[in-house]
């Protein structure tokens, strides 16, 4: 259960999440785009695809929680979906990018949806919620699987970087299904190192929380779990509030300061701090907990959007708002990821069974539905304010609701996901759960 994790496996498994963000930053960022100023949908009628399939999504997360929990196989339960959805992500996100154009406007909007539920509902919930689910299956130290979110997060936030400054050039060069194909072999790759360089270790050491309990019993212990509804709820919060300055940062970049070309230099402002900070805050939680770092992690992120907003057409100001933001989610990046694994030590610790998959769901159904939240809003959004993509000059109307979707929306958002962290200390009780779960398994033994 304590087994101490190397440096190469931390390495490999950080490189599950850069190959799912290969897959999904190119989605969240610029398929909206791709589709309003390239395929030539409405606004809202992305967002509109976009909030009732990450819905779907997000409860499909829960069934798939389930699989996982039931899954048994010389890889162990989690690893072998990594592999099994590594090529099929390369798959979703080429069809993605790849609307013939020889179809009528209502035959682009059914391909759209169909290729976007195919991608996000089923291949993306399988993957990513199996590899959140190795976290705890491949330690149980607090430390080692504090210091790996980090290191996962420091490569995933340098490959945002990358997608954000390469994009635009290599569709320009290889045009939207070229960039998607680039992308998805990149994806790929990378989940194939995780599931080779990675071993479950825990999944004997569970109360048994496998096919031993029924599907609907776990599902009722699950929602006595106080912390997986909070946990759950933060991770809707944090990626509603990346979905909307993620969705919209491009259009910020192109259309409200005048040039896309910023669009790169605003991701770095934003993500060199929190690569640089992630490599101390294992430290920092270490000596005052992750919870602690965590609100002052919502301060500074609101400080940020507040900042931007004084002074929302000078560059500089924005860079410095998006570097405080950035500063504020080093612990809410890392740290979030690592609560989960708390939150499932809760579960076993309060009814005896783990529900690991289950509860691992949380984090996925969280991303699902906060980044469609955040994109259907986008595109509602740019709806609202008549935002057209084909028009070269946009609107007053048009930039005002740019602005208003990368300042005043999320650091609403945000404001919320403070409230409810601060009803959700786990870090006070958790020494006597680990020690409690600890003697459990000894006497098991």
């Amino acid at each position: 259960m304590n087994y101490k994790v190397k440096l190469r496996e931390k390495l490999a498994f950080a490189l599950g999440d850069v190959g799912c963000n290969f897959i999904w930053t190119v989605v969240g960022s610029f398929l909206t785009m791709y589709y309003t100023d390239s395929v030539g949908i409405a606004a809202g009628v992305v967002g509109t695809i976009m909030l009732i399939t990450r819905i779907l999504d997000g409860f499909s997360d829960l069934g798939m929680g389930a699989i996982i929990d039931r899954t048994h196989t010389r890889w162990g339960k989690a690893r072998p979906w990594v592999l099994w959805t590594a090529p099929l992500m390369a798959i979703g996100l080429i069809l993605l990018f790849s609307v013939p154009s020889g179809l009528s406007d209502n035959g682009k909007i059914v391909y759209a949806a169909v290729t976007y539920i195919i991608l996000a509902v089923f291949i993306y919930t399988a993957c990513n919620l199996a590899y959140s689910t190795l976290l705890s299956l491949i330690t149980g130290r607090q430390d080692d699987r504090t210091s790996m979110t980090s290191i996962r997060y420091i490569l995933v936030y340098a490959v945002m970087i990358l997608i954000s400054y390469v994009t635009t050039p290599m569709v320009d060069e290889f045009g939207w299904t070229g960039m998607s194909v680039i992308f998805g072999i990149a994806g790929m790759i990378c989940l194939l190192i995780t599931f080779f360089g990675t071993k479950e270790r825990n999944t004997e050491e569970t109360d048994g929380s496998d096919s031993s309990v029924s599907v609907l019993e776990s599902f009722r212990l699950l929602f006595q779990n106080k912390y997986f509804i909070l946990v759950a709820l933060l991770f809707v919060v944090n990626f509603t509030a990346m979905g909307l300055t993620g969705g919209v940062g491009i259009y910020f970049a192109k259309d409200f300061l005048g040039n896309d070309g910023l669009f790169g230099t605003m991701t770095l402002a934003n993500y060199i701090p929190i690569m640089i900070g992630l490599f101390v805050f294992p430290t920092l939680a270490g000596k005052f907990g992750k919870w602690k770092c965590m609100v002052v992690g919502y301060i500074l992120e609101i400080a940020g959007y507040a900042i931007i907003l004084i002074a929302p057409t000078s560059f500089p100001m924005v860079l410095l708002g998006l570097a405080i933001r950035g500063i504020g989610h080093i612990p809410n990046s890392a740290g979030i990821f690592a609560m989960v694994a708390d939150v499932a030590d809760y579960g076993e610790w309060k009814t005896g069974v783990r529900n690991e998959g289950l509860t691992y769901s949380a984090t996925s159904f969280g991303m699902k539905v906060g980044t469609g939240l955040g994109s259907a809003i986008v595109g509602w959004g740019l709806a609202l304010g008549n935002y057209v993509g084909t028009e070269a000059v946009k609107t007053a109307s048009a930039l005002e609701s740019i602005k208003a979707l990368y300042t005043y929306v999320p650091l609403i958002v945000t404001a919320i996901g403070l409230i409810i962290l601060l009803n959700a200390n786990i870090d006070k009780i958790y020494p006597k759960i680990q020690k409690d779960l600890e003697e459990r398994r000894a006497k098991k033994a």
